[in-house]
Order: structure tokens, then C-alpha cells, then sequence
């Protein structure tokens, strides 16, 4: 497993990315609820996404602002803005900017946003301490931001069960670096580097969840393509459907009745300029 996705992965993946992003508001948006309202984001408000992709927490975010605020969505890989472009044509969104920029470097000038936002992009970071300082950077004087990453693989039962079962099917990509999106699972760390950047008030918890899926739905599909396409595209169909009934089988102990039941770890840390 790649601990860090060259450029090429990232436009391969952004197909996938596009192909399940939803037609307009988000279908998961408590996530994006719980960053807004850690970021202190109002109506009226100017906001940067970084590392935006298909416009989690973006398009929420424009919903909130309203017409007198704004929302830059930015990510260093044009075709991952795909998906946001669309939704917020779909919604009829004229709160909204795209930029495509590093997150490490970012092309705004001091204290230009009331608020930073970034849903599960910064482990994908080259550098992680020095987006943070480019967020507070950019932050007017008591503006804020919330980032929010992925807890512990082994209280992210959708995430595990689908590594373990993809792994070991390719096992020739399997690398024995942990992958980047774990960088900051355990509790402290992203708080630390919040810390390191100079934020006030900084503060961090751990967001955890049990969701539940409907049985038979084959609701591992997106993330299985959004975060393993390339390598599904080199199987056959009979590979496909030999995978697609490990994945089942993997996920028949999280059944109860006619629902699965998953365990899911997320951590959040917010500080103020």
C-alpha cells in the first residue's frame, strides 16, 4: 500500500472521486456539521477548504454562509475539483471559488479568511506543519479553523475490513509503511501540530460513531473505488466478483438482522489566530 499518492494516483482516483460524489448536498453531513460548527462558521462568512476534492465540507459550507459569504475550494489536483464544480452548478452555488494550489503554499495573502476548513486532506500533506502555519497565515485575527483526520484503523470498521481484504489480494502493493491517511490517529498528535503553529485555544476530540448499512446494498463500493480504482482496474471479472465476495464475507460479522453496524474513529482539532 502507496503511503503517499504520486500525482498520477490522484487523477486516476479523481474519476472515481467524481463518479460518487453526490448530485448536490452532501449525504454525509454530520461530519461536515461537526468541522463547520468547530470552525465557528457563520452566515456571512469568508471560508477556504483545503484539500476540498469533491466538495466535503465545501458545499456544506456554502450552505451555511449564504450569498454574503464565500467558500474557496481548493486542492492541488484540478480534476479532483470535478465533483464540487458540478454539485455546486447542480445547487446553484455563486458563494463558491475553485483554486487549485498546494496546501502547503497557499496563494492568499495574510489574514484573508474568517475561517479554514479541511475534512481528511491534511495527512495527505507533504508537509503537515507547514499547511497548518499557511492556515493561520491566512486567517484574519480571531478567525478559526478545524481540520478533522481518520482515528485508529481499528475503530474504522469500513476502512479496515476493506484494506485487509484488498491488501491480500495485491499483495505485491502492499508496502510496510503505515498509509498517510493514519498520520494522525492517535489522540495528541493533530492537537500537537496545531500547537507547533502558533493557534490559541486550540482544542481536540475524538469523534466516534456506529453507522449502520443496509444489508445487500454493497455500501463499500465508493470508498473501495475512490480509494483502490487503479488497482481494480487491472482485475478481470471473475477477479472482481472473487473480490467483491471476500469483501462481503469480510463484512458478514458486522451484520445484525437486516443492517450492518460499523465502528467509525475520527479525530477533530480546531485553534483560533
Amino acid at each position: 500500500m502507496s503511503a503517499s499518492p504520486s500525482r498520477e494516483e490522484w487523477t486516476a482516483r479523481a474519476v472515481f472521486w467524481d463518479k460518487h460524489a453526490p448530485e448536490g448536498e452532501s449525504v454525509t453531513d454530520e461530519l461536515n456539521r461537526i468541522l463547520i460548527d468547530l470552525a465557528g462558521i457563520g452566515s456571512g462568512d469568508d471560508v477556504l477548504d483545503l484539500a476540498s476534492g469533491s466538495g466535503e465540507p465545501a458545499i456544506s459550507i456554502a450552505l451555511r454562509v449564504g450569498a454574503g459569504g464565500s467558500v474557496t475550494a481548493l486542492d492541488a489536483h484540478g480534476e479532483m475539483l470535478a465533483g464540487a464544480r458540478r454539485r455546486a452548478a447542480t445547487l446553484e452555488l455563486n458563494n463558491m471559488k475553485f483554486q487549485i494550489a498546494r496546501m502547503e503554499y497557499l496563494p492568499f495573502a495574510d489574514d484573508t479568511f474568517d475561517a479554514v476548513t479541511c475534512r481528511f486532506g491534511l495527512q495527505s500533506s507533504e508537509d503537515a506543519a507547514q499547511t497548518l502555519r499557511e492556515a493561520r497565515r491566512v486567517l484574519k485575527p480571531g478567525g478559526r479553523a478545524g481540520f478533522m483526520t481518520h482515528g485508529v484503523e481499528e475503530r474504522n470498521t469500513l476502512s479496515a475490513v476493506l484494506a485487509n481484504v484488498v491488501c491480500g489480494m495485491f499483495p505485491e502493493r502492499v508496502g510496510a509503511a503505515k498509509p498517510k491517511r493514519l498520520r494522525f490517529r492517535e489522540p495528541g498528535s493533530l492537537r500537537a501540530g496545531f500547537d507547533a503553529a502558533g493557534f490559541d485555544e486550540v482544542g481536540e476530540r475524538e469523534i466516534l460513531r456506529v453507522v449502520t448499512r443496509e444489508a445487500g446494498s454493497r455500501f463499500w463500493r465508493s470508498l473501495l473505488e475512490r480509494r483502490y480504482g487503479s488497482w481494480l482496474e487491472t482485475l478481470d471479472a471473475e477477479d472482481r466478483s472473487r473480490l467483491d465476495a471476500a469483501v462481503e464475507e469480510a463484512f458478514a460479522a458486522h451484520l445484525a438482522g437486516d443492517r450492518y453496524e460499523l465502528e467509525s474513529a475520527d479525530m477533530v482539532s480546531w485553534g483560533t489566530k
